[in-house]
């Protein structure tokens, strides 16, 4: 049996429906209007693991020097995101986070110390 919190806030709690972030749901709405090519999206991997961070999107841009327009960045960046393969950081910064390329995330792993 739960424990009531309030019985006003239980009602609250019980209409609440949470939604767990579903890339391939967004891809697929915004591939409607845009659709990026795989050469668009291995150039714009390939810029992530040389620079491993961009300070906001217009920078990433401003590297692609103009071959790609934002919509469909947007939409990469998307992808990459539902992948694991960058975040976007609070300060609207994106960073390049898979693993296998990130030659500082792996010594930083080294590094850490076991908890067991």
């Amino acid at each position: 049996m739960r424990e009531i919190l309030h019985p006003r806030k239980e009602d609250v709690l019980e209409k609440i429906q949470t939604r767990p972030y579903n890339a391939i749901v967004i891809l697929e709405k915004d591939l409607q209007k845009y659709n990026p090519t795989l050469k668009s999206v291995l150039k714009v991997e390939r810029l992530f693991r040389e620079n491993i961070e961009f300070n906001s999107k217009n920078q990433l841009l401003r590297k692609l020097n103009g071959s790609m327009k934002a919509p469909v960045l947007n939409i990469i960046l998307k992808y990459l995101k539902g992948q694991g393969k960058i975040i976007d950081n609070e300060d609207g910064s994106w960073t390049w986070i898979y693993a296998i390329d990130n030659e500082k995330l792996k010594k930083s792993y080294e590094k850490t110390a076991t908890l067991m």
